[in-house]
């Protein structure tokens, strides 16, 4: 007669772990962006695009910054007006 707890304990050994998994493929994607990355950065003109995009995506950032800050603002004043106006009735 075998053990079923023996069969689960198997089961579970034979397989792969998916954190270590996940792990193992975070940090040899990571690798492949550095090397990717110092290469291009290694090229003036590769670099200078680079940057330039980084400009372009901190304008970007700074514009989507202001429209939330303007819908926040617009909420907050309908919250206040349709709080007052519950009180009121």
């Amino acid at each position: 007669m075998t053990n079923q707890n023996q069969k689960k304990q198997d089961e579970r050994k034979s397989g792969v772990n998916p954190v270590v998994a996940a792990v193992t493929g975070a940090i040899v994607g990571a690798t492949a962006v550095a090397i990717a990355g110092a290469a291009v950065l290694a090229n003036d003109d590769s670099r200078k695009k680079v940057e330039k995009a980084i400009d372009k995506a901190k304008d970007n950032v700074v514009d989507m910054k202001s429209d939330v800050e303007e819908k926040l603002a617009e909420g907050k004043e309908k919250v206040k007006k349709a709080v007052n106006a519950a009180k009121k009735s």
